[in-house]
């Protein structure tokens, strides 16, 4: 019986440690992404209350779109492009209801029904971004209202 036990012991140690090792990548990749989603939307709620300055893409002043460039490049050492617009064409189509932590969004806030504004998602239906008219880094809802009617579409860039 001892000897069984032994056998058993050892067999069990030698599971707990190979199973990590037999993880998919997808199992890897989707940990992955969600670690930098962690991570992008930690690094843009750290901006709260920074100046919106139109042209600027930090570290102490942004615009949206040079807000959301500041951040996926810190967080990732991805580059994006600098205007809301063409960010809005790169990376994957996302719909609103597929929206995840750390998606980019943009809306078209000027009434000609062209992407004019962008943030990024930070689950529950919010979004943070650099607003023009609160003259700084807010977080604002996306659930109704203004921002509710005015969304385009999302981008995952992570």
């Amino acid at each position: 019986m001892k000897n069984f036990k032994r056998k058993l012991i050892a067999l069990l140690l030698l599971v707990t440690m190979i199973t990590p090792v037999l993880a998919t990548p997808t199992q890897i990749d989707a940990a992955s992404k969600s670690s930098k989603s962690t991570k992008v939307v930690s690094f843009a709620k750290k901006q709260l209350g920074k100046k919106y300055v139109w042209g600027n893409s930090g570290p102490s002043t942004f615009d949206c779109s040079g807000f959301t460039y500041y951040v996926i490049k810190k967080t990732t050492g991805k580059s994006i492009s600098r205007t809301s617009t063409t960010q809005s064409k790169q990376g994957k189509y996302v719909s609103r209801k597929n929206l995840k932590k750390g998606d980019l969004v943009f809306f078209a806030t000027t009434g000609n029904g062209r992407v004019s504004h962008a943030g990024i998602y930070i689950g529950n239906k919010k979004f943070i971004h650099a607003s023009s008219t609160k003259g700084k880094v807010v977080i604002s809802s996306m659930a109704s209202g203004h921002y509710y009617n005015t969304f385009v579409n999302g981008r995952r860039v992570i």
